[in-house]
């Protein structure tokens, strides 16, 4: 069987354990059977692209450090994967789903702040007969969103709560002039809706625009960030009621090495995605 060519767009902290992943076919001493081949890496660092190509086995055919050519370079993958910024799911996934090729978005909080962006990919997909793929992310319950939502959902709320320098350099942080540096107990940065929370802090809670589109939408989805000294991980909480009962969700993350920002388990999840996509067994709603 013919490996699935595979184009990853952004090659930091999550995309790098992909890419890496992808070309040993192995994650932590596991063999993931994917039955991929990485053919193509975009990223605006050129730099991060030859740090990253020296750890690679096998080298892309193609790299690039911008746009120029894109719709040649489509037609040599069968899947995308976006995890470079909210701005480049517009700029890459968009023409990718044109030329009906299977996209994956990990910034997926763009489709909640770029108005329009969701319904366009849904319309596109439609058409095109092609997936997209938004993983679950650093967080768990996703299922029972989706299952509790066919009988009809009350009210989901996400708390998320991470050491106050995982916070560092957010602009919505630095205009509040919130000196993180200085906090020595648990602060409420932020509460308000799952679209106001994926605007103000792209870098943090990607998961709340996942739970929105799983659950009850982005402006019934409430979400709340808290910076705490005293965590050491990053952790994310999910209550959410419905007409099948109350879900409560708590998940205590490690810190990507690379990137406090994120999670570990956020580029497990976008693993785990792919092989349900190489898998001919898909256990889960």
């Amino acid at each position: 069987m013919a490996k699935i060519r595979v184009g990853v767009i952004g090659c930091g902290a999550i995309g790098s354990v992909i890419c890496k992943a992808i070309d040993a076919d192995e994650v932590s001493g596991r063999e993931l059977k994917l039955g991929m081949e990485l053919k193509v890496l975009i990223d605006t660092h050129p730099e991060r692209i030859e740090e990253l190509s020296k750890s690679l086995r096998k080298k892309p055919d193609i790299i690039k450090s911008d746009i120029t050519g894109l719709d040649e370079i489509l037609e040599a993958v069968d899947l995308v994967i976006e995890c470079a910024s909210q701005a480049a799911v517009r700029e890459f996934v968009i023409p990718a789903l044109k030329k009906g090729k299977d996209v994956m978005i990990l910034s997926v909080g763009a489709l909640l702040c770029d108005p329009g962006l969701l319904e366009e990919i849904e319309r596109i997909s439609k058409e095109k007969r092609c997936s997209v793929y938004i993983p679950s992310g650093a967080v768990a319950g996703i299922d029972g969103l989706k299952s509790g939502g066919i009988g009809g959902m009350h009210s989901v709320a996400l708390t998320t709560r991470k050491p106050p320098l995982g916070f560092e350099g957010n602009e919505y942080v630095r205009e509040r002039g919130i000196d993180l540096h200085s906090i020595t107990k648990e602060k409420t940065l932020f509460t308000g809706s799952a679209r106001e929370a994926v605007r103000h802090f792209p870098e943090n809670v990607n998961v709340a625009a996942s739970l929105s589109i799983a659950g009850i939408g982005s402006e019934a989805t409430r979400v709340k960030i808290v910076a705490d000294p005293a965590a050491r991980e990053n952790v994310h909480e999910i209550e959410a009621e419905g007409e099948f009962g109350k879900l409560f969700v708590r998940v205590e993350n490690v810190p990507s090495v690379a990137n406090p920002k994120t999670s570990y388990l956020a580029a497990l999840s976008a693993l785990a995605t792919l092989k349900r996509i190489s898998s001919s067994i898909r256990v889960g709603t």
